[in-house]
């Protein structure tokens, strides 16, 4: 059995290996995903069910709603068709690896897709945003990061600008450029 378990941890850490030189992860996220996985896998069964699943999402930061026992969840019910798609009720820890890596390395596909985020939090779906705006839906460094970068917004019309008005077009362009 000993032996077993060894080959068990010996394959595990080839896989992470693997799975870090292939996705571009950093060592300390797969070390912290492994770790918050370890942490909820109470009973040591390399499984987690799908109660200690949510709660190892929640601790990662994952937004999952509180609803009441029996109610639908959406938001969950998704994750769980890309994680547990045959829905034997565990996530194992290598399905938690795939989705926690896969997660770590969407990218963005498209400027327009950048161009369609700004313009959903825009209060009437202009082609400007506010330093509130982005302030209020992004993190406190990711909205600097597009202050900093952003170029006061003229209206195409009037050749005018206005007064806050950040051009998320322009700057999206210069991304993809």
């Amino acid at each position: 059995q000993l032996n077993q378990l060894g080959m068990r941890i010996r394959h595990n850490l080839e896989q992470q290996i693997q799975a870090r030189n292939q996705s571009g992860v950093s060592e300390d996220a797969l070390k912290e995903f492994s770790m918050m996985f370890r942490h909820f896998d109470k009973d040591k069964t390399g499984k987690l069910d799908l109660n200690a699943f949510k709660s190892c999402l929640r601790a990662l930061g994952y937004d999952l709603p509180m609803v009441e026992e029996g109610e639908p969840e959406p938001e969950f019910e998704s994750i769980l068709n890309v994680v547990d798609p045959n829905r034997d009720g565990f996530v194992t820890l290598q399905e938690y690896m795939a989705f926690m890596i896969s997660k770590e390395t969407e990218n963005v596909q498209s400027s327009e897709e950048i161009e369609n985020a700004f313009r959903a939090i825009t209060a009437q779906e202009r082609d400007y945003v506010t330093q509130e705006e982005l302030h209020s839906n992004l993190s406190k460094e990711m909205a600097d990061y597009c202050i900093a970068r952003m170029k006061p917004y003229e209206d195409p019309r009037t050749g005018q600008g206005i007064t806050g008005a950040l051009d998320y077009m322009e700057f999206t362009r210069t991304l993809f450029s």
